[in-house]
């Protein structure tokens, strides 16, 4: 049995990890609204390190072998990411927020402001080496106190990381040297002080029904299918027979923005994107993304971007947030 769950481990894997996995390797993978950058930091056999960039909305959760009884920790550097748990409740972590569990995501991640950017680290005994073993207690790393953390809050712990962990996760992020060497002592730093922590209790994130979550996907769903069209949420209440108190509390608990911010930022985003990859005039991008005088789009965009759309385009930026 034990080597049966060895091979099942090395095939999933297989999928997620590079061929040279010896080396830092970036993947870009294009989804329907957008596209998602993992990029591999070789660590330890049998702990796997990823940071994640995401710049689309929703992103599929995989298929995840339920022999598989990985520990799973998440840290968000900057972003939002939504999801349902194996046990029907709706959660999210955000800025700073460090997540310890095992895989409890049920169909997907959601990503309100199509921006997501955090480091994800995956625990899994079966596939460790002696040389796992020995560095592991060298540094008095516990992988036991992390497994009964998960354990005990309900199999996913979320919580603020401190001072000490933020800054060594930030230090990872900005090693631009990808010095291998530094980003295994960092990893195997934060790995130490998690395992000698009291984290205490999670965070309570629980924060919509399913009703209320999918009423919240329904407005954004009318708000953003044209971006040229300005919809009142009067008529979105109309239209889905709820109140639009209602309606827009759901709103900004599941984006953090109200309506009209959101949608502000929505369709500048959706400007910038068009400014980089296509050659519409600034005149039309205005129009289509819902900017009725080209003047006072000019000065908005150049509030957010920190240029004018010509100044953007010419320049040729990316906006990554």
């Amino acid at each position: 049995m034990i080597n049966e769950n060895r091979e099942i481990h090395n095939d999933f894997l297989a999928k997620l990890i590079p061929r040279k996995a010896d080396k830092i390797v970036s993947v870009r993978t294009e989804v329907e609204d957008g596209y998602y950058i993992n990029t591999f930091y070789p660590f330890l056999p049998g702990i796997f390190v990823f940071l994640n960039e995401v710049h689309a909305t929703n992103i599929s959760a995989g298929t995840f072998p339920k022999e598989c009884r990985m520990i799973i920790l998440n840290y968000c550097i900057s972003g939002r990411c939504e999801f349902k748990t194996k046990s029907d409740r709706y959660r999210y972590i955000t800025d700073n927020n460090l997540s310890i569990g095992g895989y409890v995501v049920k169909e997907s991640f959601f990503y309100p402001t199509d921006f997501y950017v955090g480091f994800e680290v995956g625990i899994l005994e079966e596939l460790f080496t002696p040389k796992t073993h020995e560095l592991l207690k060298e540094f008095e790393i516990d992988i036991e106190k992390l497994k009964s953390i998960s354990e005990q809050n309900k199999g996913l712990l979320i919580s603020e990381a401190n001072s000490e962990i933020q800054r060594i996760w930030l230090d990872m992020y900005g090693n631009n040297s990808e010095d291998i060497s530094l980003i295994k002592l960092d990893m195997l730093r934060i790995l130490r002080i998690l395992s000698r922590s009291d984290l205490g209790h999670s965070k309570n994130t629980d924060y919509l029904t399913k009703g209320q979550m999918n009423l919240a996907k329904a407005v954004y769903s009318i708000l953003t299918r044209d971006l040229s069209v300005h919809v009142s949420m009067r008529e979105i209440s109309d239209e889905l027979k709820v109140s639009e108190s209602s309606l827009k509390k759901y709103f900004k608990i599941m984006f953090d923005m109200n309506v009209s911010e959101y949608m502000r930022v929505i369709r500048l985003k959706k400007a910038a994107k068009m400014l980089t990859e296509t050659e519409v005039s600034v005149f039309d991008i205005a129009d289509l993304c819902g900017f009725t005088n080209q003047g006072r789009f000019a000065r908005i965009f150049k509030e957010y971007y920190g240029m004018r759309p010509l100044e953007y385009r010419r320049v040729g930026i990316k906006f990554k947030g």
